[in-house]
């Protein structure tokens, strides 16, 4: 994060349980995951500049974890996801849309809002320079 100069960073497929935040020398983490087992979580890195403009994170689920920070001249929301594969149930994959949807119908809607994660998703075969693996097309 210091040499590439980034104060926010979100992160899929972290392995914690439960959720929570701590802070280190340079940086605090938020992080949501399953109760009992560590896979298929997520959380958000920030800067320790990035606290002092925090108005709050909130974790959804351990898929889903959102912060608030004041920007000017709007706010913004910050909301880090992984997606289900589709080797789950499609109840669970609905379950998950369903609680994205809330979260951002939860935002204020004058903030900007910022997606970032893990889609899991595939829509192509192929390399394509630029893009990141395989199925970037």
């Amino acid at each position: 994060m210091n040499r590439m100069d980034i104060d926010i960073l979100g992160i899929s497929e972290m392995k914690c349980t439960g959720n929570g935040h701590f802070r280190s020398a340079n940086n605090t983490m938020m992080y949501s995951g399953h109760k009992t087992h560590r896979k298929n979580d997520v959380g958000m890195i920030i800067t320790n500049q990035v606290p002092k403009l925090t108005i709050g994170y909130k974790v959804v689920n351990n898929g889903i974890i959102n912060e608030r920070l004041k920007a000017h001249p709007v706010n913004m929301t910050y909301i880090q996801v992984y997606a289900p594969t589709t080797s789950v149930e499609t109840a669970d994959i609905a379950d998950f849309y369903g609680s994205l949807h809330s979260a951002f119908n939860e935002t204020p809607k004058k903030e900007v809002v910022i997606f970032m994660g893990d889609w899991n998703s595939k829509i192509g075969r192929g390399d394509e320079p630029g893009m990141v693996g395989r199925y970037g097309l």
